[in-house]
């Protein structure tokens, strides 16, 4: 007797054990339409539902069945039931067929384990029988040809945003010119030397010597001497080199003499004259009765020795094509 209610025991338990293994996950596929015709889509819903904690998996759907073909796949939805007890998941499926006939959609199974359970259990949808009906032909019309596409009107609300295009490529395009045009770097005109026709180092000897008899720095005039001291200095080397020199800075003047492989002693006399005259312009630099008068100096030796340089070169020449 103990032994028969132990086994009544034991199947009401693994009964009960069963109910509410069944009853804590569901599994359920459907469609939306049982029949279609050929060509149409239906949507093949599959729905889950579990309490917290179940790990699960939907199933693997191939993107064929037997005739039918999966044309869309939605991602998997999630939804919260009954005050957050039960969680239902949901993918929608939307497949077509082109055959006509019936076509099964077999049993699809769900796996997932319970809370703290490493068992892998199973819930298998029930099969779905899906009907694909084709076009009926009356055979007894005539056959008629195909119907040409109906002319639709071209209306203004649909050539508006070609017009609003086109209008804003042309003001782009306009923009564009003007701005090239406002912001176009004008050609540099560069002047004209004229060449005197007398030595150009009688011309600068001649001035500096008249410079000198002005006194102009002795009378405070200091900022006149320099900067008439500089200009005799740079026509000079205008007619004597054709560099621009009016038009440039100390620094440009200096590397373009440089450039004419000029002895550095000279070289380094024309720098000190030019850079002290900046000073004296720029900086209101007060050179002491020395300094200006090296100045004065520095300007003969330097017109002298370019002088006695090309002599030497021209004697050079002579030499050699004699």
């Amino acid at each position: 007797m103990k032994v028969y209610h132990s086994i009544l025991l034991c199947l009401f338990v693994s009964f009960f054990s069963f109910t509410v293994n069944a009853q804590s996950f569901k599994a359920e596929a459907r469609t939306d339409i049982s029949s279609i015709k050929i060509g149409e889509q239906f949507k093949l819903i599959l729905e889950a539902q579990s309490p917290p904690g179940y790990k699960f998996s939907f199933p693997q759907v191939p993107d064929t069945i037997t005739k039918l073909e999966i044309v869309d796949r939605s991602k998997i939805d999630t939804a919260v039931l009954q005050d957050k007890k039960i969680y239902s998941y949901k993918q929608v499926l939307t497949v077509t067929s082109f055959d006509s006939g019936y076509y099964p959609i077999p049993p699809l199974t769900f796996t997932y384990q319970q809370p703290d359970d490493t068992t892998t259990h199973i819930a298998e949808t029930e099969a779905i029988l899906i009907s694909v009906q084709g076009i009926r032909v009356d055979t007894a019309q005539n056959i008629r040809d195909i119907k040409m596409p109906l002319k639709v009107p071209f209306s203004f609300a649909e050539a508006l945003p070609y017009i609003l295009a086109g209008v804003g490529i042309i003001a782009l395009i306009l923009l564009i010119i003007y701005l090239r045009k406002k912001f176009k770097k004008k050609e540099v005109i560069k002047p004209a030397i004229v060449i005197p026709k007398r030595p150009p180092h009688e011309i600068a000897l001649e001035e500096l010597k008249k410079l000198e008899g002005e006194r102009l720095w002795q009378q405070g005039l200091i900022k006149q001497y320099h900067s008439r001291l500089t200009d005799i200095i740079r026509t000079y080397i205008e007619h004597r080199f054709g560099i621009i020199a009016m038009e440039m800075t100390t620094g440009e003047i200096m590397q373009a003499v440089r450039n004419l492989n000029i002895e550095s002693i000279i070289a380094e006399k024309l720098s000190h004259l030019l850079t002290l005259a900046d000073m004296v312009k720029f900086a209101k630099v007060q050179p002491l009765p020395g300094e200006n008068e090296m100045s004065m100096q520095q300007s003969y030796e330097f017109i002298n020795a370019i002088r006695e340089m090309k002599e030497v070169t021209e004697s050079q020449t002579q030499t050699a094509a004699a």
